[in-house]
């Protein structure tokens, strides 16, 4: 059974309006999502379609390649999405999907796929959202909508979500627990601002490591196998490692196949960040220690051509920009179940 994590960067549907006057039937007569798009950058700019139709054939090229029969993905903007995704570029590889609006003001969730034809064989038999999850225990989740950015949320553990779904293959249970961590800000030798950004965001992702290895437990007690994965959103090796993760990462129940299968650890790297010229490991999966793991893979073919850290072959069509599968790699573990 082959279980990957893959942050498809910014996978976005563009929406239509449909032709006709509004009869007041429903929203879905009005408005649909059509097609699936690129966001270039945060300020929302949409790069050409071809340029998108591009880019998101080399996703799924290597997501065929890659051939997981449960796929965890980050930075997809809702369930139609993976929907439109599924039938237009991967032929419908996936039948079972499942994602939840979560917590980002950018509209970025966290998804699970299973494939078409294991269905059978893998039940799920939980599903269970924490978008609710309180820092502060007595006071409320607070989402502040404000003009021309969305919305706010405050006092929420999970930037996104830590989607938390049981999975049945034969007399086995998993608990997958699908996370995509606070991102890095600020800088931790900066100015007094940075600093307090880099505080901040790792205060906020030591918090998620704390719930998450909560989840472990509970998951463990109820005779359930658990499985961490997802963007993380920090290298535990990094100079500037803040130790945010070490509850997960050090979590007596858990472990960590691809640093034990790593002989190299300076090929052990998941994502290319384009503006410092650098990789560095941000996905991870962490599996219970009961797990019998037989083998693991880094698949770096949909990376950009800006990225020479990676020699390899490359998709064809892929270039310096917005062709590329994705900046992350598409991340797995094969168990033996």
């Amino acid at each position: 059974m082959k279980i990957t994590t893959f942050n498809v960067e910014n996978l976005f549907n563009r929406y239509v309006f449909l032709d006709g006057p509004w009869s007041g039937t429903g929203f879905e007569k009005f408005v649909m999502a059509a097609n699936v798009v690129s966001i270039a950058s945060r300020k929302g700019d949409l790069v050409t379609e071809a340029t998108t139709t591009i880019q998101r054939n080399n996703t799924a090229l290597a997501i065929e390649n890659v051939a997981p029969d449960i796929l965890v993905v980050q930075e997809i903007e809702n369930i139609y999405t993976l929907r439109n995704f599924n039938h237009e570029f991967l032929s419908d590889y996936f039948e079972t999907i499942i994602s939840l609006d979560g917590n980002d003001p950018r509209a970025i969730d966290v998804g699970l796929l299973i494939k078409k034809d294991k269905v059978g064989d893998i039940r799920v038999t939980g599903l269970r959202t924490h978008i609710d999850d309180r820092i502060v225990k007595n006071k409320p989740v607070i989402r502040d909508a404000r003009q021309n950015f969305g919305y706010v949320v405050d006092n929420a553990v999970f930037s996104r979500d830590c989607l938390e779904i049981d999975l049945q293959i034969g007399k086995t249970t998993l608990t997958i627990l699908a996370n995509h961590f606070k991102a890095q800000e600020g800088n931790p030798n900066g100015s007094a601002d940075q600093k307090m950004q880099w505080a901040k965001a790792s205060a906020r992702r030591n918090r998620q490591a704390e719930r998450v290895a909560e989840l472990v437990d509970d998951a463990r007690k109820a005779k359930k196998l658990p499985i961490v994965i997802g963007d993380l959103n920090i290298d535990s090796r990094q100079k500037t490692y803040d130790k945010s993760l070490d509850l997960v990462l050090k979590h007596k129940a858990l472990a960590d196949p691809l640093m034990d299968a790593t002989k190299d650890k300076k090929e052990l790297w998941t994502h290319f960040y384009d503006s410092e010229n650098t990789v560095s490991r941000l996905d991870y999966i962490l599996t219970d220690g009961n797990l019998d793991v037989k083998g693991v893979e880094m698949f770096r073919m949909g990376l950009s051509t800006k990225c020479k850290q990676y020699a390899g072959p490359r998709y064809p069509t892929i270039g310096p920009s917005h062709t590329e599968a994705s900046d992350h790699c598409p991340t797995s573990v094969v168990l033996k179940l």
